[in-house]
């Protein structure tokens, strides 16, 4: 075979390969992360965050908006029951030091309905993260542990809309009001 012919035809089966992996992905259901669709009755939904929760608050009105819910006047409401973070140690070193910390996020949340009923039952959200410790430079540190604290309200928030989207509606949220008589 001449390198030219050779050449063709490594770039048609790399092409084809290409095609087939594509169509592959998209027959098992594969989407990108964040590209899902968000139900018709969840148009708005009105966020009830404690005050010591806001910062995980901005970041659901934003995984929200992203989604093109309206994070406020809802018939629903998105209520964060608890938020808390803990920091433990992961490892020790050989003086007997933290050389590794994970840090444990908690947020439980639940979705009520216009009447106040729970639509939803209360459903937590646990994400984990480890980094090392330097005790020689506490300040990148503690900027560090920052930073994973910022993204694990993301994370969260993300999970929380993500779960709140893929719920079914019930009969009440489907069936259209009574048609007025005239």
């Amino acid at each position: 075979m001449s390198p030219s012919i050779a050449k063709g035809f490594y770039r048609t089966a790399r092409v084809l390969i290409a095609g087939g992996l594509l169509i592959v992905l998209g027959a098992c259901g594969f989407q990108l992360r964040g590209q899902y669709q968000v139900p018709a009755f969840l148009t708005a939904v009105s966020l009830n965050v404690p005050v010591s929760s806001e910062a995980l608050g901005t970041e659901l009105r934003l995984a929200l908006e992203r989604l093109h819910i309206e994070p406020a006047g809802g018939e629903l409401v998105l209520q964060i029951t608890r938020e808390s973070l803990t920091r433990q140690t992961a490892t020790v070193d050989s003086r007997a030091k933290a050389a590794e910390y994970t840090l444990v996020y908690a947020v439980d949340y639940r979705l009520l309905g216009a009447d106040g009923k729970p639509v939803l039952p209360p459903q937590p959200v646990i994400l984990r993260r480890n980094y090392q410790y330097d005790a020689t430079n506490v300040v990148g540190k503690n900027t560090e542990e920052e930073a994973l604290t910022q993204e694990l309200r993301q994370d969260a928030a993300r999970q929380i809309v993500r779960q709140i989207s893929a719920r079914r509606p019930t009969a009440a949220e489907t069936t259209p009001g009574p048609v007025a008589q005239p």
